[in-house]
């Protein structure tokens, strides 16, 4: 596995945890908008890690890319 994958897609987990914990606790509007904002920066790095990841890493087997290429698409389809 490169070693850029795990970051990537670790980078954007942890702003999507980041920007839905940040919008529970937000009291107006501007921090709304604050928060959906790095709620949707976080899904755009996890979903294109992931993407990409499974289109450059050719040393995974076939099953663990298709694999990240589904949780891509879920990822990307049902949170964004």
């Amino acid at each position: 596995m490169k070693s850029w994958i795990p970051g990537v897609v670790g980078l954007g987990i942890l702003l999507l945890f980041i920007g839905v914990v940040y919008g529970v606790y937000a009291e107006d509007q501007d921090a709304m908008e604050t928060a959906s904002a790095v709620e949707d920066v976080g899904v755009f790095l996890t979903g294109i890690g992931l993407i990409l990841g499974a289109l450059v890493d050719e040393g995974e087997d076939k099953i663990v890319r298709l694999g990240m290429l589904i949780a891509a698409a879920l990822i990307i389809g049902l949170i964004w």
